[in-house]
């Protein structure tokens, strides 16, 4: 998977340097940027016409699109369509439509993952691992970041933590990285200059993150602000869309080329001081825009890239802005933090957007600041966005919370339908060696501890094993139970279930009539409660004989 990994790498790379040769070389356009005008809409409609006619609507192959499809489809990609759209994506970059290259190449080497696989034959049960192996190999080696390479595969795709997974993950991701290496040379994407900051720097961290989620917020208001325009026009066909989006963006490229493309040029060149910052905010939020407007006219590409410019650009802005009245803060140290705080609230992935950023630049001094640039502006475009929080721990379980006609079915059921009033209940006076046989002999492991009918706690068999510990055999449950448990009301649904699960992984749910009175109603059964919602996830798309509820 690291070889298949690497060569996706390679692959990618290729074609967008045939692409770029085909549309006359990038320095062709620099110096002709009205070309934009008539390039960019003829690239648009030809894309709308494949994804339309050949790629059946597929989506955007960005990298977390490429996650989810690994979490919900156990790694089974369609390896057709998947290099279809890579192929297709590199053409656009090459004519400079103002995408990233990282989704794609992580959908190449996922999807030409699965074809090995499936041709080797290996068992079904180590596929969504082996696939996931072949995207981060094949990340790794566009990055040249091996470890953030496998932090994404722990935090996006599989979600968990053990050796059976590390190994697998790290192999896979040197492999794909010494191949880079072999044919590329050990270079990073774009050069930064060694860095250093002053401690104090990390006082004004979290306001710059504020600033940097506010970017991000600016990206979502025009995308979805250009797609209720593109609504209202009411086009006849999503080829206009396609022409009139690429126009804009045409129109947006020829004002200022240096937004074209991939963009990483141009990141190197400010950190070398070609730029003023007024210029690197206006080119900045000009690249988010152009994003923006690119994706809601239907179009593919990547978002890390755009993302890593639009935070370096608007970073060395408002690090320049402060260094007049701060003199100890560096605009360039702001400009990486911003290029790791955009990517994290963008992907929501700070661990991973962090680590790529510090291997790319080869600035291991600067983690601390990015860390927690990353982190708080993740955190604030959640805030700004009303972002669900817990998508990936629940996708894992093969529930798709980003289809938002799902999530507002599920906002409607109600969990009273699934409230077992016949799971025990203990009191805080009862000894452990008084009940334990009886728990024994329960469905549940998890159980309400009830005084006065008010839900004070709740005992797990794992906390009855620290009775081997404390060595006594008088031990009440109010010193096992844990107190001021996490609960459900009867105001809750679905979406508060899974919440409740992806913090804890239970069987049971203590259920109370109201936050304010803790009155005890009965356990929640997690089980029959995610049957209802797989049912929910795919009655609409089976035909039941005689079946009309």
């Amino acid at each position: 998977m690291g070889v298949v990994g690497g060569i996706s790498a390679i692959l990618m790379r290729e074609l967008i340097k045939g692409s770029s040769f085909l549309a006359g070389s990038v320095n062709f356009f620099e110096s002709n940027s009205y070309l934009y005008l008539v390039s960019i809409p003829a690239v648009f409609l030809v894309s709308s016409i494949i994804i339309e006619k050949v790629l059946n609507k597929a989506t955007n192959p960005t990298i977390d699109a490429v996650a989810r499809s690994i979490a919900l489809k156990k790694g089974r990609l369609d390896y057709k369509k998947g290099i279809l759209s890579v192929i297709l994506t590199a053409v656009n970059i090459g004519f400079g439509v103002p995408v990233g290259r990282e989704g794609p190449i992580a959908k190449l080497g996922g999807s030409l993952s699965y074809f090995t696989l499936k041709n080797l034959k290996t068992e079904s049960v180590n596929t969504p691992l082996l696939v996931s192996c072949g995207v981060s190999s094949a990340l790794a080696a566009t990055f040249n970041a091996p470890i953030a390479a496998v932090v994404f595969g722990l935090e996006i795709i599989l979600g968990r933590l053990n050796f059976n997974v590390i190994i697998p993950l790290s192999v896979s991701s040197v492999v794909g990285d010494m191949i880079s290496r072999y044919f590329f040379g050990n270079y990073p994407a774009f050069f930064v200059p060694k860095l250093t900051y002053d401690l104090r720097l990390m006082f004004f961290v979290p306001f710059f993150a504020v600033l940097f989620a506010f970017a991000v917020y600016l990206f979502d208001v025009v995308f979805s602000s250009v797609e209720e325009i593109f609504e209202k026009l009411r086009f006849s066909s999503s080829y206009i869309k396609a022409i009139v989006g690429g126009f804009v963006v045409g129109l947006i490229l020829w004002l200022y080329p240096d937004v074209a493309s991939l963009g990483y040029k141009q990141i190197s060149m400010l950190f070398e001081g070609g730029y003023l910052p007024r210029e690197a905010l206006t080119l900045g939020l000009v690249k988010l825009i152009a994003l923006a407007i690119t994706f809601a006219s239907g179009m593919f590409g990547g978002v890390f890239a755009p993302s890593i410019f639009g935070g370096a650009f608007f970073g060395y802005a408002v690090g320049a802005v402060f260094n007049h009245f701060f003199s100890f803060i560096d605009p360039y140290a702001v400009a990486l933090v911003g290029t790791a705080a955009v990517t994290a609230s963008i992907s929501s992935a700070p661990f991973r957007s962090t680590l790529i950023v510090v291997e790319l630049a080869q600035n291991y001094h600067m983690i601390l600041p990015l860390m927690l640039g990353s982190v708080i502006s993740m955190y604030l475009s959640h805030i700004f966005e009303g972002k669900i929080p817990f998508i990936r721990p629940i996708m894992q379980k093969g529930f798709d919370l980003m289809d938002d006609t799902y999530k507002e079915k599920l906002k409607k059921v109600k969990i009273s339908n699934f409230i077992d009033t016949t799971v025990k209940t203990l009191t805080p006076e009862q000894k452990i060696r008084d009940v334990i046989f009886e728990l024994m002999n329960e469905k549940s492991s998890y159980f309400a501890v009830i005084e006065k009918d008010k839900l004070v706690g709740v005992l797990s068999f794992r906390d009855i094993r620290l009775i081997g510990e404390l060595n006594s055999s008088d031990i009440e449950v109010k010193e096992l139970m844990t107190i001021n448990p996490s609960f459900l009301s009867l105001s809750s649904n679905a979406l508060d279930v899974f919440e409740f699960i992806s913090h804890i992984d239970v069987d049971y749910i203590p259920v109370v009539d109201d936050t304010n009175s803790l009155s005890y109603l009965g356990m929640l059964d997690v089980n029959a409660f995610l049957k209802f919602a797989s049912f929910v996830y795919f009655k609409d798309k089976i035909r039941f004989g005689g079946f009309n509820k």
